[in-house]
């Protein structure tokens, strides 16, 4: 879990080195065997959703009051209750 700065830039970091990771293999596997390209790549694939989700957390774009538009994809922050008319 991300709790800092100082940690999200290695996070960053990480999937940087993820991501060149996931285009040597596809430069060197893919052509060879898709197959064995999308065994291999699933461990690294899995990491960057991993990091990333910790990085949405730390930023503030997921949790507690945040919810995603599912027709844009775009983060809304959830509306406050007041000005809201209360049933019954």
């Amino acid at each position: 879990m991300i709790e800092n700065n100082e940690q999200m830039e290695q996070a960053y970091e990480a999937l940087g080195d993820l991501y060149r990771m996931l285009a040597s293999y596809r430069a060197k596997v893919l052509p060879v065997s898709a197959r064995n390209y999308t065994l291999i790549a699933q461990g690294p694939l899995e990491e960057v959703r991993k990091l990333q989700a910790e990085i949405d957390v730390y930023l503030g774009l997921q949790g507690p009051g945040v919810m995603a538009s599912e027709q844009t994809g775009a983060w809304r922050e959830t509306p406050p209750p007041f000005g809201r008319k209360s049933e019954g």
